[in-house]
């Protein structure tokens, strides 16, 4: 059950899940089977859990659904920004609003819109440090709710592509919009392995010196992908120092540029 515990350390994983429940999550049982009730909420689970980290997790069907009721009832699916929810782990956040204060970008590009909060919550801290900036949010799907499309700050500073980050015509577009800018990327879309080199391969390249690439939920897919770009990129680094938090979900996912 390693690979379960370690996944239900990841509550804000699953920006795709369905709103939190109270309902206790039951213990888990590795021979129980589903009632005829119960197939298709622990199908759902598993479409939604693969829709996050991939189908390469090696859990089965009934540890996917324990790990989506946990992750159902944990605080960070009841977090909201301006009235809209944001799944975000608050200590990350926060660490995130001081890298963005250091680097002042131009541009905050984030892979994963779910409903718009953190781009909102991006766009309100970018306001004060940088006036101009702007922040531009990739999703395959627009769940944006109607709180979030009314808000002036997403109204002002907010654009939104819809479209996989690793297609080839939202890269284009990506980088069309980045020429002249200072970038900051901040990846939590897909988590699996290969989605997250497929973005660290387009979008990385955008970042200047001393700006980050920041991987989120990096625990499962992420992590050998960041491993293997280190390996391969000397023009990058992971800072340790930007993890002070014990219950930080990018752990070697602050990347910091260091050389062009």
């Amino acid at each position: 059950m390693k690979e379960l515990l370690a996944l239900l350390t990841l509550g804000f994983l699953m920006a795709s899940s369905p709103g939190c429940s109270e309902s206790r999550a039951a213990e888990p049982s590795p021979s129980a089977k589903p009632g005829p009730n119960a197939t298709q909420q622990w199908a759902a689970d598993v479409e939604v859990y693969e829709g996050a980290v991939g189908k390469s997790h090696g859990l089965t069907p009934e540890q996917i659904h324990q790990a989506m009721e946990a992750l159902r009832k944990a605080p960070s699916f009841r977090n909201r920004f301006l009235g809209v929810l944001t799944v975000q782990n608050p200590t990350d956040a926060w660490i995130v609003m001081e890298i963005l204060y250091d680097v002042k970008p131009d541009l905050i590009v984030e892979t994963g819109t779910f409903q718009g909060g953190s781009a909102a919550l991006w766009a309100v801290i970018l306001e004060h440090i940088n006036p101009r900036g702007r922040v531009l949010t990739i999703d395959i799907e627009d769940q944006r709710t109607p709180r979030s499309r009314a808000l002036s700050i997403s109204r002002r500073k907010v654009d939104f592509l819809l479209g996989s980050s690793t297609d080839p015509k939202i890269i284009a577009e990506v980088q069309r919009r980045a020429k002249g800018k200072r970038v900051l990327v901040l990846l939590d879309s897909l988590h699996s392995k290969e989605h997250v080199a497929a973005e660290l391969e387009a979008y990385a390249p955008l970042v200047a010196v001393d700006s980050y690439v920041i991987v989120q939920d990096t625990m499962v897919g992420p992590k050998a992908a960041i491993d293997e770009f280190l390996a391969a990129n000397d023009s990058f680094i992971a800072d340790r120092s930007r993890e002070r938090y014990k219950d930080t979900n990018t752990v070697r996912g602050y990347l910091r540029r260091v050389a062009p």
